[in-house]
């Protein structure tokens, strides 16, 4: 059973999020703010001292399994943001079962912010609260203590070498994958040309390239982690696993693109916020999706907004044809309810993704979890042929 260390970022949170009072002003101007020169250089020291305990090595009989036989249980921990709000977030933690990738486990609570975001530091504003969940499932249910942790961000790709993946694997003890959507531009590495070349060359599912710092370091791999995936993932150590064992148990965990642990993390916690705080507390859009996408305003009868089991909402009322001038391929709309759903609407000249003019004659849902691309692919085989504009 894993340990927790003791130290800065293993003391438990507050967890009111809705304290408006004196303390919570104060939470408010020190989360917004940048920390003292003296803090950030405390933050260095103690990122120096526990970056020598990380274990970059597979730990476990399981890891060095071609099969990962005797892996039951795979966790993710996520903090989503309340948008508007530079205090309140919602930290979740969730318990799949491998090879199922079915959630066992979830535990959301909101909690109040009291660290800035400094490029560099993430742990130091997100850690403690997952340390927290962790700790608490121990306490709970310590049968569904998860074997290996998926975080989303990074490992030893990082620019002292210390990510938040890093971070929480040490104080928590347990085996830790870092996850990022980006690449982090460090030691050398650069999203130029060269690495845009590499990344189209990755053809299928699986398929990967070392990220090679200009120390001659392996840093992390790019993934691509779905058959259906534009982008890949950048896959790094975070503790107690080597780098092969990750890259092949990321893949191994994406039904999508992002791997399943942490797209459920992300999913349930925005539902939280959203049940928790209302519609006007639900979070802000990702900054790729549409700004303006409005919320359909109606569901086909029979059908709910409430979402199902996987997160999904239903289409707007179906429309067998589009307005007079809409007539390209249709276009992916994000409703802003926290959710990953999508509903469609036609395209047109302008590719203005937040207008809603119609859908299809049947409502097609399809999980966000592809790309947009692929989506769009994939749409335009389902589209009703009498409708398309040859």
């Amino acid at each position: 059973m894993a340990t927790m260390r003791s130290g800065a970022c293993a003391r438990r949170p507050v967890s009111d999020a809705t304290g408006r009072g004196v303390q919570g002003r104060a939470m408010a101007r020190k989360a917004a703010g940048r920390p003292p020169e003296e803090t950030l250089s405390l933050w260095k020291r103690e990122q120096a001292l526990l970056k020598t305990l990380v274990v970059d090595r597979d730990t476990e009989a399981w890891q060095r399994d071609p099969a990962f036989s005797g892996l039951q249980r795979v966790g993710g921990v996520d903090v989503s943001f309340v948008k508007g709000d530079s205090v309140s977030a919602c930290a979740s933690l969730v318990v799949l079962s491998y090879p199922e990738l079915e959630v066992m486990y979830e535990d959301c609570r909101m909690v109040n912010l009291t660290a800035p975001y400094v490029s560099g530091f993430l742990a130091f504003r997100e850690v403690p609260f997952l340390v927290d969940a962790v700790q608490q499932l121990q306490e709970k249910e310590p049968r569904l203590m998860p074997q290996v942790l998926f975080v989303d961000g990074n490992g030893v790709l990082h620019h002292r070498g210390f990510g938040v993946a890093c971070h929480l694997g040490v104080v928590t003890d347990l085996p830790c994958i870092g996850v990022a959507k980006k690449l982090l531009q460090v030691d050398g590495l650069e999203n130029n040309a060269l690495h845009k070349e590499k990344v189209r060359l990755l053809k299928a599912g699986g398929d990967s390239f070392p990220l090679m710092g200009g120390s001659g370091t392996v840093l992390g791999m790019a993934l691509k982690s779905h058959d259906h995936s534009t982008k890949p993932l950048y896959v790094s150590v975070g503790h107690k696993m080597s780098l092969e064992a990750a890259v092949r148990l990321t893949h191994g965990c994406c039904k999508f693109r992002i791997p399943e642990p942490v797209r459920q993390a992300d999913i349930r916690s925005r539902d939280y916020i959203r049940r928790t705080l209302g519609v006007q507390g639900a979070p802000a859009l990702r900054p790729e999706r549409s700004k303006k996408a409005q919320r359909p305003k109606a569901c086909p009868q029979g059908a709910s907004e409430e979402p199902a089991e996987d997160g999904k909402v239903c289409a707007p009322p179906p429309s067998s044809s589009p307005p007079p001038g809409w007539a390209g391929p249709p276009v992916l709309c994000w409703p802003p309810t926290g959710y990953k759903a999508l509903f469609l609407g036609w395209g047109g000249q302008s590719r203005d993704k937040g207008r809603a003019l119609g859908v299809l004659s049947q409502p097609l849902l399809l999980d966000p979890g592809l790309e947009a691309a692929a989506m769009e692919t994939r749409l335009f085989a389902n589209w009703p042929r009498a409708s398309r504009k040859q």
